[in-house]
């Protein structure tokens, strides 16, 4: 999977709120991010009737809300960035085990592409993201 200019910067961006979140606990809520026209990246804010939303009622929010500004209105927006803490599992020597990762969901006026970012927290309280993965 080939990711233009644009997504790139918008996976970038995203690095600093996901870094922030990983510190602060360890996991994060899904967070989203948009981008105008002309190239500026802007957190999407949500109106959340509930005091803890679930991760699933937030992604569905998320996805209406790309919807309706990128898809369907000739808006100012051009693409969205969905960011959900997983784990995927993995087989390594014969063992099952999970690594913790980010999966990425870029939203475009016409498609839509799924990555993992997948990541790691040291011992020195630093996160350290590692491969992209294209994902299907």
């Amino acid at each position: 999977m080939v990711l233009i200019d644009d997504e790139l910067l918008l996976i970038e961006n995203s690095k600093k709120y996901l870094t922030a979140f990983l510190l602060d606990s360890g996991e994060f809520f899904p967070f989203a991010m948009i981008m105008d026209n002309k190239g500026i990246v802007y957190p999407l804010e949500h109106e959340v009737k509930e005091e803890y939303p679930s991760s699933s009622s937030l992604i569905d929010l998320y996805e209406r809300t790309f919807n309706n500004e990128i898809r369907e209105s000739a808006s100012e927006y051009k693409l969205g960035i969905l960011c959900i803490d997983v784990f995927i599992n993995e087989m390594i020597d014969g063992n099952s085990t999970k690594r913790s990762a980010v999966e990425i969901r870029l939203i475009g006026m016409t498609y839509i592409k799924k990555v993992v970012l997948f990541y790691n927290i040291t011992e020195n309280n630093e996160v350290i993201f590692q491969e992209l993965v294209g994902w299907d």
